[in-house]
Formats: structure tokens, C-alpha cells, sequence
């Protein structure tokens, strides 16, 4: 490359990894407040949070990747515009096409990456989310029992806690009640104790400390009494429904597992057809948008030196923010639906988008071309009207006296 490349690629890379980090951290902060409340309200161990949120990632960086790279190009050709650096390339014989073209060897690695992210990381991260999310709220991370409340922990046993120490993790005060088909039942009150259960969460593993067990029959009348200074107990936990196979949402799905599905002679019959079908335009439109965004960020960035436009970049900012909210919101969601086919509302909200880019473009360039030429007629040298360009006659020599 050569030393405008490289100067380009410089100045469009450092606002575009710091626009990243900044969207990145702002989304994942705000979320992981989110989740810290869902886990500890299921009373989820806290090491989930950051398993969660690993997988939360990738959708974060699909939404901050297009808006960081809007963001670096833009940003970078505005300040070359402000420092007069743009006109000083313009006037060495770089034209914009020539300055675009380290923009878009980046934009092709962005868009591959993203190709990538959107058809195959993406579609495992969210599966093993929504994974990890049905394992807090059904218990496979560990059997939920809060304080003060009886607890159904199976069809025939009832448990309360009274406290739970926060460091031990240790019980006091428990209350456990098993009940027999025959309708007898089988009381048991403890002073303290440790509850666990096996690593595949099937049994509750109990050990309780000074309490006692008191039997009754069907008929209420109490059998037997004891009392005991240890006593460990196992109690039976019901199965955990099992979390369905990745594939029954077109977001779970890769590129290779749409397309062959798309491809399947009895395609068209599948209730899953219209989502895998708006799913597959998404893939190959979301990529594409990083060859149209430069073009967009450059009309927007690029300004006057002596009267720059903050209106601009706001604009080119809400087009792009628009145009992903609709791509989103109803392109797809209607071609999901079935009601609309992805060609007209997907591709066609891509063709505007390419068309408005393509217009502001070919205007800001105009304007800075105008400004060039106004700017180098400013710097003449003024002339006064009705000035003789002649020069002054040459003094007589004096005759010598």
C-alpha cells in the first residue's frame, strides 16, 4: 500500500475501533445490570452472568460493527475536510475513488467478517443463551428453595427454609413434609442443615442437625415420634424437561442449514420456509450494507472548511439508524410472515438506501469541488477597478550643472 493508504486506513481505523469499544461496553453494561437481576431472582449462581453475557456478544457486535465503520469512515474524512488535508490530496491528483479504495479493502474484510458472524456465530450464540437462560429459571443449575415460603419441590414433598446464611449456604429452621400414595405422611423439623443435590440435579441430598420426624397415618392420627441429633435424607427431584434442538428458529439456523433446507424438494411445504427464506436475504444483505456505508459516511463527513455543517452528519447517522430499524422491524418481519416477499420489501429497502447514499454522495462531492474552486479564486491577489496595468514611466536623469 501506499503512504495515502496507509494514512487513510489510519485515520478511518483509530474513531472506528474506539466507536466499537464505546457501543460494545455501553450495550453489554446495560444488559448485564439486566441479568444480574434475572439470575439472582432465580437464584442462579452469579458465574452464569458472564456465561450469558460471552454469549450476548456476538449480537452486540452485528449491531455495533455497521455504525462503528459509518462512524470511522465518517469521522476520518471530516477532519480531513476541517484540516484542509482533503483539498492538499485532491490537489496531488487523488481523486475520491482513489481515496476509496483502502476504505473498501477494509470494508471487504468487515464484510466477510460479518458474513461470518451473522450465518455461524451467531445463530450458536444465541441457541446456547437461550440454553443457559432455561437452565436458571428450571432449575438445572440447582434446586431454587427462597427463605420463608413453602416450596413444592415435587408432587409429594414440601420444604420450607426459615433463613439461609449467605456465606454457608447452610438452612435453619427447616421444614419438610413427605406425603405416601395411601395418603399417609411424614413430618420433618430440623434446627439447621446443608442442602445439595447430585451434580444431575436428580436427587436432594440433605443433612440435618438436631430435629425431629413425626410419622401419621391416612386417617391423620399421628404413629411415631423421634428425634435425632443427624439425620442425612434423599428426596427425589422431578425431570427437567429437556430444552428443545437448535434449527426450530430461522435465528438459530446457519447459512449451510437454510440453504439446504431452501433447496429441499418439498421446501415450500415446510411450516419453516418463510423464516428460513427472509433469513437467508438477511444473511446476504446485512454484509452487502458495508459496500454501500462508505459511501454514505463519505457524503456525510465530507465538509467546508470555512462553513462546516453539523446538520450533515446527524443526517447520514439517522439514514443508517432508519434504514436498520426498517430492514428489521418490518422488512423482515413481513417476509417472516409471509405477507410480503423478502424481494420487494428487504431488497427494496436496500435499493433506497443505496439510491439515497449514491445522491448525497454525487452532491457532497460537488459542493466540495465548488468550494476548491472558490477557495482558490479567495487567495488572488486583489485588483483595484479601473487601475492602469501599465508601469510608471522611468525619471528624466538631471543635466549636470
Amino acid at each position: 500500500m501506499s503512504l495515502i493508504d496507509r494514512y487513510i486506513l489510519r485515520s478511518v481505523l483509530t474513531p472506528l475501533i474506539l466507536a466499537l469499544c464505546v457501543a460494545g461496553a455501553l450495550l453489554l453494561l446495560e444488559q448485564m445490570l439486566r441479568l444480574f437481576d434475572f439470575v439472582l431472582a432465580e437464584q442462579g449462581p452469579v458465574s452464569v452472568v458472564w456465561r450469558m453475557l460471552a454469549n450476548l456478544l456476538p449480537h452486540y457486535l452485528g449491531l455495533a460493527l455497521p455504525l462503528g465503520g459509518f462512524l470511522g469512515v465518517m469521522l476520518a474524512f471530516r477532519n480531513l475536510s476541517l484540516s484542509s488535508e482533503l483539498d492538499a490530496l485532491s490537489s496531488s491528483g487523488a481523486s475520491f475513488g482513489r481515496m476509496l479504495r483502502p476504505i473498501y479493502m477494509l470494508m471487504f474484510l468487515l464484510m466477510v467478517f460479518d458474513f461470518l458472524l451473522v450465518s455461524y456465530i451467531q445463530p450458536y450464540a444465541r441457541y446456547e443463551y437461550r440454553q443457559i437462560r432455561f437452565d436458571v429459571t428450571s432449575g438445572a443449575l440447582g434446586i431454587k428453595i427462597p427463605a420463608g415460603e413453602f416450596v413444592d419441590i415435587s408432587d409429594r414433598v414440601t420444604i420450607r427454609l426459615g433463613s439461609i446464611n449467605k456465606e454457608t449456604r447452610n438452612a435453619e429452621e427447616i421444614f419438610l413434609e413427605r406425603r405416601t400414595l395411601d395418603g399417609g405422611k411424614t413430618t420433618i423439623t430440623a434446627r439447621s442443615g446443608a442442602i445439595s443435590t447430585t451434580p444431575d440435579i436428580s436427587t436432594l441430598l440433605l443433612k440435618l442437625e438436631k430435629g425431629r420426624t413425626l410419622l401419621f397415618s391416612p386417617d391423620g392420627s399421628q404413629i411415631s415420634r423421634s428425634e435425632f441429633d443427624s439425620f442425612d435424607l434423599e428426596v427425589a427431584l422431578p425431570t427437567i424437561g429437556a430444552f428443545p434442538e437448535r434449527g426450530g428458529d430461522e435465528r438459530e439456523a446457519t447459512f449451510d442449514e437454510i440453504l439446504t433446507l431452501l433447496i429441499s424438494p418439498n421446501a415450500r411445504s415446510s411450516p419453516l420456509f418463510d423464516d428460513y427464506h427472509a433469513g437467508l436475504h438477511w444473511r446476504l444483505i446485512h454484509p452487502l450494507t458495508f459496500l454501500i456505508m462508505p459511501i454514505l459516511a463519505i457524503a456525510s463527513g465530507v465538509t467546508g472548511r470555512r462553513h462546516a455543517s453539523s446538520l450533515k452528519p446527524v443526517i447520514g447517522i439517522a439514514i443508517l439508524i432508519v434504514y436498520h430499524e426498517l430492514l428489521e422491524e418490518w422488512a423482515t418481519v413481513v417476509a417472516r410472515n409471509g405477507e410480503v416477499s423478502p424481494y420487494i420489501s428487504m431488497w427494496g429497502i436496500f435499493a433506497v438506501f443505496t439510491m439515497i447514499s449514491l445522491s448525497l454522495y454525487a452532491g457532497s462531492i460537488d459542493q466540495a469541488r465548488a468550494a476548491r474552486v472558490a477557495a482558490r479564486g479567495q487567495k488572488q491577489t486583489p485588483r483595484l477597478a479601473g487601475a492602469d496595468d501599465t508601469p510608471p514611466p522611468a525619471p528624466e536623469p538631471r543635466a549636470a550643472e
